[in-house]
């Protein structure tokens, strides 16, 4: 257990340089690392790596993203390097096939410990296209004062969840729901705010995803998260839109929750705009595309109040304080739970994810 729970750090930068590491050891190879304009809480630099393993012109590329939602890349990140240092590529990769691994791709957020980047944008709200009229969200608009207030205390936080519920009409203070979820695009200063232009990170996917991809024919893309849910466990989303189905017949020992937008128009994740999976096609046009969303699950449901109040806390509070350490030790523990277990069962699910996309893309034609 001690060997697979050290595969995941305590800070960012031990995590870089676990992954660094893990590259060297694993037989891949960096391609480039990128700096972020913004510093880390010590000063340090934030830096997004990115490597590869396999035929440079391989026809089948599977692409393993850590740190979306910064904090998360915990997570994502130990996957990466318990994958790479036990050398799982060289076992199961099939022929004419490569992996592309982007470590950090919001390093800020990841050494900050925020879901957010420097600019509190959420990189999941923030791939749309900007020059078109922003996504509107009536909810998030009409109870925002609730949402996101200037003041967060245990009195004060029931009395905007009670209006919250109020206006969703619902008879509980259960606050997870479109208001918040579906992002929003007018307060820079709330939670899910995807920005006004193409954040740092997003034009560095774009970038180094178009141009590592060019020779292949088949892409499958993986994006690590975090979330609650039942302890230790790992769901799968798919997009049915994206080479879903065939997808579906790959994964036998994870939960997929297939995508149907066009069924199930009240789909979380389909009402969710600017989301890195769905950009992906728009790089990679003419090329066919398997896109997959992993959610390893870190225990209680919900959490919306944990993020509302990490966010007031950079907003409004003192992060440094005790309070505010108090605070960023909760996030931390929604999103990337302390206990060896729960990191040894995040590493073998997804070691078992990664062969059965490795064995699905060895199925695909080309």
């Amino acid at each position: 257990m001690d060997r697979v729970a050290d595969c995941f750090a305590r800070t960012y930068m031990q995590a870089r340089a676990k992954f660094l590491a893990a590259v060297e050891r694993g037989g891949a190879r960096r391609l480039s690392s990128h700096t972020n304009p913004a510093k880390g809480p010590d000063g340090e630099d934030c830096v997004t790596d990115v490597a590869w393993i396999g035929p440079q012109d391989a026809r089948k590329l599977l692409i393993l993203v850590s740190g979306t939602h910064g904090i998360e890349g915990y997570a994502g990140s130990g996957c990466q390097v318990a994958w790479l240092n036990d050398r799982w590529f060289e076992r199961l990769a099939p022929r004419d096939t490569a992996v592309l691994l982007i470590h950090a791709i919001n390093p800020h957020g990841f050494a900050w410990g925020r879901r957010v980047n420097e600019h509190n944008v959420d990189l999941n709200r923030n791939f749309i296209d900007h020059a078109k009229p922003r996504p509107a969200n009536a909810d998030y608009e009409a109870v925002r004062q609730h949402i996101d207030p200037a003041e967060w205390t245990e009195p004060s936080l029931g009395q905007h969840n009670a209006a919250i519920a109020a206006f969703l009409n619902r008879d509980t203070h259960d606050v997870t729901c479109k208001a918040m979820h579906g992002g929003q695009y007018v307060n820079p200063r709330g939670i899910f705010y995807g920005g006004t232009e193409a954040a740092w990170s997003n034009r560095l996917f774009r970038e180094r995803v178009a141009q590592h991809a060019a020779a292949a024919e088949h892409v499958a893309v993986i994006d690590y998260h975090t979330g609650g849910g039942v302890f230790g466990f790992c769901d799968l989303f798919i997009d049915d839109d994206h080479a879903g189905a065939p997808a579906r017949d790959w994964f036998a020992h994870v939960s997929v929750i297939a995508e149907d937008k066009a069924s199930n128009g009240k789909n979380a994740q389909s009402e969710t705009p600017g989301n890195l999976f769905y950009s992906l096609p728009e790089i990679l046009p003419g090329k066919a595309v398997t896109l997959c969303l992993v959610e390893l699950r870190t225990g209680e449901v919900g959490g919306h109040d944990v993020i509302r109040a990490e966010n007031w806390l950079f907003q409004h509070g003192d992060p440094h304080s005790p309070e505010g350490l108090a605070l960023r030790a909760q996030m931390r523990e929604r999103f990337y739970p302390a206990r060896a277990e729960w990191k040894v069962m995040a590493a073998y699910q997804s070691n078992a994810m990664l062969a059965e996309a490795l064995d699905g893309l060895s199925r695909v034609s080309t």
